[in-house]
This record gives structure tokens, sequence and C-alpha cells, in this order.
């Protein structure tokens, strides 16, 4: 023992001591947003994964301010530099906190469940600024006192409002009024964002500038005489007439979204010279005159008296707020499923990757081991379509590592992979033909079509010449091999609404159209025999139907024809001559999806989520199982076993009982968020190189773009910024129907604050709430429940009151309860009533204001022309607006000279098309039933005089139906041009939960213009200012009363 404590110590004085480890550098921000200056310009406050930092404003070190989960952001100095106001998202949605400027705790100061953000500070430093929704359909500038929660009503609207903030002096605030949103800085059009002052004097507003082209981020400069914005001088070619391909837009300083300021005339001079990248959010020193803006990666500074701004480097040491890599384990949540051709295993998609699980599992203690998947692939992003090699040893898949989807090959037993297809272009619909020799696949693009890889030596033949996305119908859909491998018939979209089933030669050529009907064809296969390709239908009633190859030897009905194995090979002959007149319907149960022959000739599919049996023949039809919920049917290749997903689990079901059992498995994976969010960038960016409706896209370079975002992956944390970076990196598409939403937080649950009933006059500085408005058919507006304006709330539910933002706290429990109101006509407790009702949600208040609106609407009109005009508005174009349209607009034309159909503020939707084929209806007899009024034929004609009323608020479809209107000559418009937000749309999900929007279909006029940022313009235009809107006044109705009536015809002489 003495020895061994000897060596030790020798040891101890020969080796060493090793030192303290090295310091960490701090590393340069990238990707910096939302700059706030102090008042002095010293100090800069900014947004950096998701928290505020400050620094100072000529850069170095920064530190944090917050380090919260959820969002926080917009910071904004108080006027002496003490405290920042900032938004957070703590609640679910944005509310409005302030903290001291050195750091410490963040005070809440609002509760309310809309989005409110802070955007000035009163120059006294007492209150702040911000917008809101909150007594729908106006928005308001509201006003809270920092240290008394006080709330004040500044100016309403019927458009958003925008970066309120005070004057110097604090007798204006000037703000931006309506607007598309920043991220669309070169828009231009009827939906520009606007520059208006509000005067506390004389409590009136002005309009300083609302032009055609953004006005953005509008502040007052120190000196209270210029406003700073963000603008363009001159607009950037973004459209391009029908087939016509303008190329790539060359930019410039003038194009390019630059820092201005602007007199209180509208008179706009350029501060900043940049080229491509817009400036965003500036910010301006209240003393110093220095402005610090977004540009780029980062955040600039521009001095004062200076004319080139300058980049600001930020320093930071930033740890995790959680944790970026977290262990899982699923044992659910399936998104594809295909059984081995030897049957023994499965291939399965989840989270995105490719993984394996035995298909039978062993007994005893070997079970375990064989519940356990192996990944095969560990890309975040997306890898799936695959399809197993015949030998069950590889299998083929898509993956859109590499930016676009592409074909890669993985073998099983070198556990390795590598890229078959190589090329930009998208590939859709991966499968391997039947003889394992060949993959074919649908390729994208103005060039593409059907594709066969010889998997022998990975040569390519295009097989089918067909243009599209080969999604969503635009394109190649479904194809099937003939059971001789020498045909494949394919479906695709041949009219508006029609898809048929086409066959042509495995080699190419010539394709034949075998179905030949304006109707929906889908799931064409072959019967193994050669004799029949079975598809579904609803040429003649949804069904499975069949079409004979060769001309019938006996009709369906007059026998029962049984299969017979083939004995030979067969070899498929098809007579093309009078085929689709030898299309039979077979059964009315329909297949969905998955439609299979096996060997033995029964025919496999689903309906409804439930596998079904059917017959060579038809005549036999069994429903082998009855909870639905099922998908992804794949039939083994022995004909006795099939398997399918049901709601994220796989099973293996056995055709002859119907009886299925779970395949079970555990997967162990690592969930890394910041590989997941690139994964779901690459995504994202490669549906629109696939899918946008523009191959040009709008004159921008789409991989320029990639590459200019990529790197700003860095400086997020919360799925609200990585939602904001891929929709500023969408935005400088300058297209519509563009928006992402962020996908849900983990932490944090949203609320929605109930409605009282009434509004409130903010005006009342004493105890209580005084009643302002009581709408009709609101709580406060029957008997028994009566409340009156000018009358005072001192309680509910006896907690005392006041018009201050712990209202809001304290009513966002209370969403759908009944509550009791201490009610009086004066602010005391002394003789107060009591009134209970159940409290309005908020989409409750804004459907009940929007009925008592039409309904006067509708009154004037009836008043002002003696019940001979009608009147009908339209919200929206969906599904339900069809059915209100057909029910109300026909029943108020029942005896009316005239029609006005509204579509002001209208949300959009798909049915234009549809109202237009109902109002071009022309009478062309008449029908009489004894004792009964003559009725016009055919029923809903109607060939009298229409106004269609529209305005800057009309949307997408609202904007199709009023130029289809006029263009068929069917109507005159009057209002004000509409936005030009006109694309057909669809919806993608990204792989981290993020959501969004993506044009898919461009609207022309007849002439070939583009309806895209090209809004439909007035026959006669009238603008609706806020003061006519709040007052109940509507010009544009009454020019529309005034165009309809009678002229007077000049007296004889």
């Amino acid at each position: 023992m003495q020895s061994l404590l000897s060596l030790a110590f020798t040891l101890a004085l020969v080796v060493p001591v090793l030192g303290q480890l090295p310091a960490i550098k701090p590393k340069p921000v990238t990707g910096s947003r939302h700059p706030a200056l102090s008042p002095d310009g010293k100090k800069i406050a900014f947004v950096y994964h998701g928290d505020i930092w400050t620094a100072s404003s000529s850069g170095g070190r920064a530190r944090p301010l917050t380090f919260h989960l959820e969002y926080d952001a917009y910071p904004v100095f108080s006027p002496d530099g003490n405290w920042i106001a900032f938004g957070s998202k703590r609640n679910g949605n944005w509310d409005i906190f302030i903290m001291p400027s050195d750091g410490g705790t963040a005070r809440q100061l609002t509760w309310h469940s809309g989005h409110e953000l802070p955007f000035g500070w009163s120059p006294d430093g007492q209150n702040i600024a911000f917008t809101g929704m909150r007594d729908a359909p106006y928005y308001t500038i509201y006003s809270v006192n920092a240290a008394t929660f006080k709330t004040k009503e500044i100016v309403k609207d019927y458009a958003a409002m925008r970066y309120p903030r005070w004057s110097p002096d604090g007798s204006k605030m000037v703000y931006s009024r309506y607007g598309m949103p920043w991220y669309r800085p070169r828009y231009r059009g009827a939906a520009a964002m606007q520059v208006w002052v509000w005067d506390f004097k004389n409590s009136k507003r002005q309009k300083i500038l609302a032009e055609d082209r953004q006005l953005l981020f509008s502040q007052f400069m120190p000196d209270g005489k210029n406003i700073l914005l963000v603008t363009t001088q001159e607009a950037t070619p973004t459209l391009a007439k029908l087939n016509d391909n303008p190329g790539k837009f060359k930019d410039n300083a003038k194009r390019t979204p630059n820092l201005c300021v602007m007199d209180l005339n509208g008179k706009i001079r350029q501060l900043t010279q940049f080229k491509e990248d817009s400036v965003r959010y500036p910010s301006v020193a209240g003393k110093s005159g220095d402005i610090a803006f977004e540009h780029l990666d980062g955040i600039w500074l521009l001095k004062k008296g200076t004319t080139k701004p300058q980049p600001i480097q930020f320093l930071i040491n930033v740890d995790e707020k959680r944790n970026s890599k977290e262990p899982q384990e699923s044992t659910s949540g399936v998104t594809e499923a295909e059984p081995a051709p030897n049957g023994k295993s499965m291939l399965f998609g989840l989270n995105g990757d490719i993984w394996t699980v035995k298909i039978f599992k062993s007994k005893g203690i070997d079970k375990a081991r064989d519940e356990v998947a192996k990944q095969l692939t560990t890309w975040a992003g997306d890898d799936s379509d695959f399809s197993w090699a015949k030998d069950s040893k590889k299998f083929y898949f898509t993956s859109d590592r590499e930016g676009n989807s592409r074909i890669y090959e993985y073998d099983l037993e070198k556990e390795s992979q590598r890229a078959l297809w190589k090329r930009d272009e998208n590939i859709v619909r991966l499968r391997i033909s039947p003889d394992g020799k060949h993959l074919f696949f649908w390729v994208a693009g103005p060039k593409g079509g059907l594709y066969r890889m010889k998997l022998e030596d990975e040569s390519v033949k295009q097989i089918i010449k067909l243009p599209g996305i080969h999604m969503y119908g635009r394109g190649g859909i479904e194809y099937e091999w003939s059971p001789d491998l020498k045909w494949i018939a394919y479906t695709t979209k041949t009219g508006s609404s029609s898809y048929n089933i086409w066959v042509i030669s495995a080699e190419g050529g010539k394709a034949e159209n075998i179905t030949q009907l304006s109707a929906r064809h889908s799931q064409p296969t072959w019967s193994p025999d050669g004799k029949y390709l079975y598809f579904q239908s609803d040429r003649s009633g949804s069904g499975l139907y069949r079409v004979a190859l060769q001309p019938d030897e006996f009709r369906a009905l007059d026998t029962d024809e049984k299969f017979v194995k083939p004995t030979k090979k067969v070899e498929v002959k098809i007579d093309f001559d009078g085929i689709s007149d030898r299309i039979v319907k077979l059964t009315s149960t329909s297949p969905s999806s998955d439609l299979t022959f096996t060997r033995d000739g029964n025919i496999y599919f689903l309906n409804s989520g439930n596998v079904y049996r059917v017959s060579y023949s038809g005549r036999e039809v069994k429903k082998l199982t009855s909870d639905g919920g099922r998908a992804a049917l794949r039939v083994v290749s022995t004909g006795r076993g099939a398997t399918f997903i049901k709601g994220g689990d796989m099973y293996a079901l056995k055709l002859d009982t119907g009886s299925a059992t779970k395949i079970t498995f555990k997967a162990n994976w690592v969930k890394d968020v910041f590989a997941q969010r690139t994964a779901a960038f690459h995504q994202f960016w490669k549906t629109y190189d696939h899918r946008f409706y523009d191959a040009n896209f709008h004159g921008r370079d789409w991989k320029v773009l990639r590459d200019k975002y990529l790197p700003r992956l860095e400086s997020v944390d919360t799925n609200d910024e990585f939602a904001t970076l891929l929709q500023m990196m969408v935005g400088e598409l300058e297209a519509s129907h563009t928006e992402v939403s962020s996908a849900p937080s983990s932490g944090s649950t949203s609320i929605s604050t109930p409605h009282l009933g009434f509004t409130i006059d903010y005006n009342h500085d004493g105890v209580g709430l005084k009643i302002k408005e009581v709408p009709p058919r609101s709580p406060g507006a029957f008997k028994k429940t009566e409340i009156k304006p000018g009358e005072f709330i001192l309680a509910i539910d006896k907690q005392r009151v006041s018009a201050n933002e712990h209202l809001w706290e304290m009513l966002n429990p209370k969403k759908g309860a009944y509550v009791e109101f201490t009610v009086n006509s004066k602010p005391e407790m002394k003789d107060a009533r009591t009134v209970k009702y159940k409290l309005m949600t908020s989409s409750e208040w804004k459907a009940m204001q929007y009925r008592n609106w039409i309904t006067e609407l509708r009154r004037r009109v009836e008043a002002k022309t003696g019940g001979k005009t009608g009147y009908l508005h339209l919200a929206a174009m969906g599904s339900s607006d069809r059915v209100k349209f057909e029910r109300e607009a026909y029943e108020y034309i029942q005896g009316k000279d005239s029609m006005i159909f509204d579509v002001r503020f209208n949300r959009g939707g798909n049915i234009s098309d549809t109202l237009i084929d109902w109002l071009e209806r022309k009478p062309h007899g008449i029908y009489k039933s004894r004792d009964l009024e003559p009725e016009v034929a055919p029923a809903k004609a109607w060939d009298k005089p229409v106004i269609v009323l529209l305005n800057e608020h009309s949307y997408s479809n609202g904007e199709m139906f009023p130029y289809a209107m006029r263009q068929r000559q069917l109507a005159q418009l009057v209002g004000m041009p509409t936005p030009g937000y006109v694309i057909w749309t669809s919806s993608l999900t990204l792989t981290d939960g993020t959501k969004g929007r993506i044009p898919g279909a461009g609207v022309f006029r007849m002439d070939g213009t583009n309806m895209e940022n090209n809004g439909e313009k007035p026959d006669v235009q009238i603008w609706l200012t806020p003061e006519e809107r709040l007052s109940g006044k509507d010009p544009q109705l009454a020019k529309a009363i005034e165009l309809l009536q009678p002229k007077p015809t000049n007296a004889q002489p």
C-alpha cells in the first residue's frame, strides 16, 4: 500500500496539472431582427433566437434581455430609455409586456386574445399605442397606460391599422392604414399600405399619402415635420400575359424597397440606395436622429448626417433554451407501408424516414427483439414513395435531400444507398415494374411525362410525353402494366372536370383514350387473363366498371362469367375500335382506392375505409371489414393476405376470413429540431419549385432566394420565427395565397376572449364601464336582459370593473359562461340592478354585426326603390355561400326590376363560375298552372339590370365574380378597384408541422392579362371613407341605386 502511495505522489510531480478550459469566443450574429434604438442612439435592442437582446449601437458583445421558451419580439424603448416594451406569445397570442431596459422581471400589460403589439410610447412615457379588433368589424388604435393599465380608444376604422406612433410633441399620431403585409413590400395595387395622421387637437384623421405602392413602417422623425418609411420609387415587373415569358427582372435602387422620408404634404425623398434586398422595420432614435433597420441578414445603422449606412456586427454566446435533440420512441404514426414480395417484412414511413420490421414475430424471448424496427434512412426531410425490388433485397425511394425529389436505391444487405436520378426535375409516383427490371415514374415540368429507368444500366426513356406537376390532377395520375407488360394504362385529366383512362404501348407511341367521356375515371387495373381493364368511374353512377379489350362474345348480364387462371403466357391484344362502347358497370360499390387483382381472379379495394372483395364478373360483392379508417391496402403476391394502415398502425389481413392482426413495432429515434427545420425549409422550397403556378417565379430566381435565406436558419429558435423566415422568402415572389403559419407551440395554450355584447365608451374615466352601443340582436337588446347606451356596468360576477386591460384578464376564463352584470344609470352601486346573460364569442359578435349591417342595407335599398330593386351581399365564395345565394337571391329576385350583388369585403372561395352560369340563364318561355301566376322558364332565369359592388377589400374569387359579370355583359361595377389577390391555391404541411399555401394555377382575363396583382377596376369609382362607414353612410350603394333607377322619359308635346 505504501509503495502505491509513493508511486501516485511521484506521478503527481511528473504529470503537469491541466489548466482551465480556454474561454469561448463569442460568435457573430446572423439573422438579427426588429431593431429598436434608444432615444440617444447609443443603445440598441434586437431580436435573436426568439429573445430580445441589447448591445451598443456600434456593435460588439450583446446580452439577452429576455430568455423565454416562447417568442419575444418587437422591442421599443421608452422616451427616457429606461424601459422597453415588447410583444410576447407567452400566452399563445401576442400580448404587450414591459421591462427595465437593463433587465429585470417582465410585466404584462394586455390580456386580450387579439394580437396586440407595442408600436410606440407617448412622449411623456406613460402610454403605449397598439392596434386591435376587439369590436369587429372595426379596427381600433388603443393606448394602455403602463402604470395604471387604463385603456383609451384613439381612432376607429373599417380597414386595418398598424404602426401607430406619436409625434415628438404628442399632438399627432402617424399610422399605416390597410395594406398588404410587410413581407410583400413591392406590391402595387388597391390594397397598398397608406400613411395617415390623427390630430389629437381636433380629433380628425388626415390622409397623407395613399397610392398604389406600399408605404411601410411609418413613424415621425425627431423634427416632427417628416415621416420615416420604407417604399419603392418604381414598380418591379411581376406579371406576364398568358403564355409570355419575360425572363428574370433586373433590380435597381428605385425598384428595391428603401428607406425614405416624407413631409406632411406627401413628398418623398429616398435615403438609402440598396439594390435587391429590402429595408425592414426601421427605428429612429428620438433624440439623435440615427436610424437602425433590418437589411439582408442583419441590422444596419444610418447615422444622422451621413448617407451610407453600415452593418452592425453583434457578438454573442447563447445557450439552448430547449433540448435540440430529444430521444423518442414510437409505436404508431405510420404514413406509408409496403410488404416485401417474400411476405416476411414491412417497409414503412415514420416521421419522414423509412424503417423496416418483421411482419410475423418470433415467439418467446426473441419476440421483443423482432419488435424493434430498424431505421434505414436518417434524412430529417421526406424519404418516401418506396417500392421493393422483386427479390426483397433492395428497395427504391424518393427523397428531397438534394433539394428536388430524386430516386435512390437502398441495398438492405450492404446497408448502403445511392442516387439513381440526379436531374433537377421532380419525380412522383415511383414504382417498380412487375418483372423487377425497370423503375417507372412521372417527371414534372414542361418536358415531363412517364419515364422508364432500366435498372441494369440505369438508362432512361420517356414513354409518355405529358407536361405537368403530376399532382392534384395536373398531369398524369395512376398507371398500371398489362399482364404481358406490353401495355400501360394511365389516368390523366382531359377536361375541366373529366379524367379519362388512356392506353399506350409500354415502349411509347400513340396513346388511346379508352373511356372517352366527360366523367371521372381512375385506378385502371388489368385482369390477370388479359381480357379486361377494370376501373372506377362515375360515368353512369359511381361504381366499378370494366371494358373488354376485344369485342364481346356475350352480354355481361347473360352469363355469370368465371375467372379461369391462365395456363400459358398471357398476350394482351386490344381492339381500340369502339372500345368505349364495350364499357359495362359491374357494381355500384365503388373503389375509393387501391383497386387490386389477385392471381385467382378476385378483386380487392377500399371503399369508405373498408376492404371489399368482388368477383371477376362483379356478381359477388363482399364487405370484409366494417369499422372504416383503412388506407394503403396492399395485397401480397401470394394473393392470400394483405396489409393496410389504420390510425397510424399497420395490420396484416387474412383475405379469406377478413380477420386482421396488428403488425407491432417499436421505433427508437432522435428528434433533432434544427435538422427537422432544415429539412422543412428544403421541403418548402422544393414544393414551390415543383408546384408554383408560374415557372418564371414572377421574374425571381427561386434558387438564389433559397441560398439567400438558408443561412438565416441559425437565428431561428421558435416555430414563429421559422414560419416568418419562410414567409420572407416566398414573399419575394410577390404572389398572393402564399401565407405560412407556424406549427403549434407545445409550451403555451391559446385563449379566446369572450365579447361583452356591447361596446365600451373609453372616454369615461371613472368607475365601471360606460356602455356606448348595444347593437340589435345582442343580449342587451332583449327586454329581459336589457341594458342601455349610457348606463354603467359596475361589476361582473360581483367583481368591480373599469375600462382597463385587467378587464380582459378577468373575462378570459369566462368564455361560454353566464355572467351577472351589476348595472346602473349612474356610476355608483346604490339602486343598481343585475342582468344575467351568456357572454358572446368574438365570432358570434362579428356575425351579429354583419347581419345587422346587411339587414340595414337591404332595408335601405327596398325603401329607396319602392321594393323594385333587390340586394344580396356575399361575404365569401364558399359552398355555404353558394347555398345562401341560391336560396336568397332567387327569393329576392321575385318581382324585382333590378338587383344589386355586393361583394365588398368578400373573402374569396371558388363558386364564381357557378354563379355566373346561373345568372347567364335567359328566359325562353312562360309556364302557367291553373289559378297560379305565370312563371318564367327556365327557373332562375334573369335578364334584368344588375350592379355589382366591389372594393379594395374584395379578394380572390370575390374579384373574379365582378370581372366575369362585366365580361359576360351581365352587370356594371361600382366601387373601388380590387387588390389583385387572385390565384387558385392549395395547402401544404411541412415535416415540422408548419403549414402553408401554394398557388397552383393562375387566373387570366380573356385578353390574356393576369388578375394576380392586377385587380378589377369599376365602371364607376367611388370610395367609402372611414367616417362614412362609421356613421352608416354608403355612397357606393347610393350610386348603385341611382344607376338602376328608370330614366325619366320626355313628355309628349
